[in-house]
């Protein structure tokens, strides 16, 4: 999130904008921090699946995305699935270990690209087994939202603030 908000600061300066984005930078900073202030504190992390594509590609905590899930307090359920970061953090998962590791959110961030939603998953072989299903706690996220970084990344922490806030 740091180099998000240093490449704002660059482009600012770049373009003759610095104070802009430096206010950018700055509204963002508080925003985030609010959010995350927001969230239901809880005695365990709850955990998540972050679907890139509907070939099971994943992100782990380590990656820019996993950092946004940090602060609502969720830890991957990929993780264990690239343990020494061979895949950079973006490992690609069978559905075996996506049911055996069971995560308690799937996040969607591929609803445009490849017309993924709640329903698509659910008819999936075997993942009517996963309580995420099961318990409708299936989010589907704006692809453009949940895979970019830069002022989106507010609007990204939102809806995952939101769902597990949700979850009471």
């Amino acid at each position: 999130i740091e180099d998000t908000y240093s490449q704002i600061i660059a482009l600012g300066e770049v373009t003759s904008r610095s104070s802009e984005a430096e206010s950018l930078v700055a509204e963002m900073r508080d925003d985030i921090a609010t959010l995350a202030a927001s969230v239901t504190l809880r005695s365990q992390p709850l955990s998540y699946y972050h679907e890139l594509d509907d070939t099971l590609f994943t992100v782990t905590s380590s990656t820019f995305i996993g950092e946004v899930y940090a602060l609502a307090g969720l830890v991957s359920a990929a993780d264990a699935a690239d343990p020494d970061g061979a895949s950079w953090g973006y490992p690609q998962i069978s559905v075996e270990y996506l049911l055996d590791v069971d995560p308690d959110l799937i996040f969607l961030a591929d609803t445009k690209c490849c017309a993924q939603d709640a329903s698509t998953v659910a008819a999936r072989p075997g993942w009517d087994n996963l309580s995420a299903v099961r318990d409708g706690r299936v989010v589907e996220l704006d692809d453009d939202v949940a895979s970019r970084w830069g002022p989106r990344i507010v609007d990204f922490l939102r809806a995952i603030v939101d769902a597990v806030n949700a979850l009471g």
